[in-house]
């Protein structure tokens, strides 16, 4: 393919597809293998570890994040980081789509707390990559510590940014047609490119074949060729001086025809028998000399 702008469109597809693909792929087969949250202890978690895990309940929301518009778009629960009632807590970040769910856990966790219910009756699964807390939200996670008066370490410093198989599989999938876009555009330029220069080929071979392929050559036989010259013979050049066949006529030079042999009007004819003048007189300067017709 010579053309750079297809080229750069191959490139891209391939790019944008190998971008989407590897860590989708990875991500999937880091999710389907992670370990349950509850197994680990604390000098386990570091950031960018897959884990899956369940929330019977929700304590509380210690940060929000919101959009240009001051629309909510995220929230940080935090959640029991031991299946036990084990005083260490976990925070999970949750997309505005979610609220309704955790806010249903949150619900009926302190309901069983204040004594309202006799059991945990509602559960949350979840699964997801370990982020470490710093910046803003670290800074809200202290403050909520400050707060309630509660001891420090009973909070996690990390918390876990959602991530599904389903949507992993799905960027997968996008990466992939982004692959294959660009894999057909490379194999549609060549066929293009191999077609046009057996066009061209083909072309080039059909000119050879034609009797004008390496200039005009006539074949002519002897008969043809001798009456090719019999209609042509050369003809001599006139003295329109001499009126001869001279060719000594000058060129560009026109001179006045010879004078005609046939009588002209006002001459007769010499009578039968009678010799004509070998010579004419020439006409003096006399006046008797002219020729009066009445």
């Amino acid at each position: 393919m010579k053309n750079s702008k297809t080229w750069i469109g191959v490139i891209f597809c391939i790019v944008i597809g190998l971008v989407l693909l590897i860590p989708a792929c990875k991500d999937y087969l880091n999710l389907k293998t992670a370990p349950d949250i509850s197994s680990l202890e604390e000098s386990d978690y570091k950031d960018g570890l897959m884990v899956r895990g369940h929330a019977d309940m929700v304590f509380a929301c210690y940060c929000a994040q919101y959009d240009d518009s001051d629309n909510e778009v995220f929230r940080w629960y935090l959640v029991p980081a031991k299946d036990d009632m084990t005083a260490l807590y976990l925070g999970i970040k949750v997309n505005s789509k979610l609220y309704e769910s955790y806010d249903m856990i949150y619900d009926s966790t302190w309901d069983y707390l204040e004594g309202q219910t006799d059991s945990l009756t509602k559960t949350i699964s979840f699964q997801g990559r370990l982020k470490k807390v710093d910046g803003d939200v670290e800074t809200y996670l202290d403050k909520f510590i400050n707060t309630y008066g509660t001891e420090p370490e009973y909070f996690v410093r990390y918390y876990v940014e959602l991530k599904t198989t389903k949507g992993s599989f799905g960027l997968m999938i996008a990466g992939i047609v982004f692959i294959a876009i660009g894999i057909i555009m490379i194999v549609l330029g060549i066929f293009t490119e191999k077609r046009g220069k057996l066009a061209e080929t083909e072309r080039q071979d059909a000119v050879a074949q034609t009797p004008w392929a390496n200039g005009f050559s006539l074949v002519l036989d002897d008969k043809e060729l001798d009456r090719m010259a019999g209609s042509h013979l050369p003809v001599a050049q006139t003295d329109y001086q001499t009126g001869n066949g001279s060719g000594n006529s000058n060129a560009g030079v026109v001179d006045e025809p010879a004078p005609s042999d046939l009588p002209s009007a006002e001459e007769k004819p010499s009578p039968e028998g009678e010799p004509e003048d070998a010579s004419e007189e020439e006409p003096g300067d006399s006046d008797n000399n002219d020729i009066f017709v009445l």
